[in-house]
């Protein structure tokens, strides 16, 4: 049985997308942690290793804007920061490209204007920076949006991964993570790889052939796995993978028949996909919200469930991870 590295993202959001008047407390981050600081010495023992978490907090404009300070949730909860950090977790920063429209009197993503895009990552890094007294290394996108520019930028500021991929998902029109509409869809995830490699510059679904002509920042596709065709025939499986339908992103806050089968799908995504490796992501919800509940009914039985033992949770810039994206580099170069 060998053992699985795991890259668990937290991205630290406010509870609800719109945010309401005045400063409202972050109750979904407070309430992950608390998941979490149970959960983590049960993990520790059955995966018999340390756990290490990324927590990606939201540093750009629009909580700026919301909150009269872009470091608001870093310093209201310091003191849980330092706890996480003390445990071992890793830091990085969820970066939304939110726009006020004061015509509307609604926030908007900008998805189209280059110069928002590189201000919203500029931004989002040098906050990280002044809050943490070290430079930006992990990010993941918020509103599904993954943009050349966005990997430009981050790649000419030092960042060296990125954890937003979600292979099989289309382009989206209209989603609440946008806030009042987007103006310009979400990548089409379908072509991406399943597993961690350095992009071309030519495009952000194709891995590299070889460092030259490589982004130098690492992508680490979050798990995907055909589950609604797990149990049909053989050759109805061939046919969705023909027709592009074979694998959806393995979210947590979507509805599962029950919790040990969302494992089960996680440890077959991991042996039969072209990595051994998974890689999922929560929002800090609202506790009383669905997608809060659901997440965490998921998290609360991965110690009961089989996988426990072969999972290593780690930084998405750990040497597994690294190890898995240069070995994809190889096989193209060999190929």
């Amino acid at each position: 049985m060998e053992q699985i590295p795991a890259v668990w993202r937290i991205d630290i959001e406010p509870d609800e997308f719109e945010v309401s008047a005045g400063q409202p407390p972050w109750t979904g981050f407070v309430t992950m942690a608390s998941v979490v600081r149970e959960l983590r010495g049960q993990l520790e023992e059955r995966t018999g290793a340390p756990v290490c978490l990324s927590w990606f907090p939201r540093f750009d404009p629009e909580i700026g804007r919301s909150y009269g300070q872009a470091d608001f949730v870093f310093d209201r909860y310091r003191p849980l920061f330092d706890e996480l950090q003390e445990a071992g977790d890793v830091f990085g920063t969820h970066i939304h490209y939110y726009r006020w429209d004061p015509r509307q009197g609604a926030m908007y993503s900008e998805h189209t204007d280059v110069d928002w895009i590189t201000h919203c990552v500029d931004m989002s890094a040098e906050t990280f920076e002044q809050c943490f007294g070290e430079p930006l290394q992990r990010a993941s996108q918020g509103g599904f949006f993954l943009h050349d520019a966005v990997v430009r930028r981050s790649a000419a500021l030092g960042i060296e991964v990125d954890v937003t991929p979600e292979p099989g998902l289309g382009a989206l029109t209209d989603t609440i993570s946008f806030g009042a509409y987007a103006t310009q869809p979400s990548p089409d995830f379908r072509g991406f790889p399943r597993r961690p490699y350095y992009p071309s510059r030519t495009a952000l679904s194709v891995p590299a052939n070889s460092w030259a002509e490589a982004h130098p920042m690492m992508l680490v596709p979050l798990t995907a796995y055909d589950y609604e065709g797990a149990g049909l025939p053989w050759i109805r499986r061939i046919a969705r993978k023909i027709f592009r339908r074979s694998h959806s992103p393995l979210n947590p806050w979507k509805v599962w028949a029950d919790p040990s089968a969302y494992w089960d799908f996680m440890e077959r995504a991991a042996d039969e996909g072209p990595a051994r490796y998974i890689a999922f992501a929560v929002r800090t919800d609202s506790p009383s919200s669905r997608a809060f509940r659901q997440a965490q009914d998921l998290f609360e039985y991965l110690p009961r469930h089989p996988i426990a033992r072969r999972l290593r949770f780690v930084d998405p810039l750990s040497p597994e991870i690294r190890a898995l994206a240069r070995a994809g580099m190889t096989s193209q170069t060999a190929s």
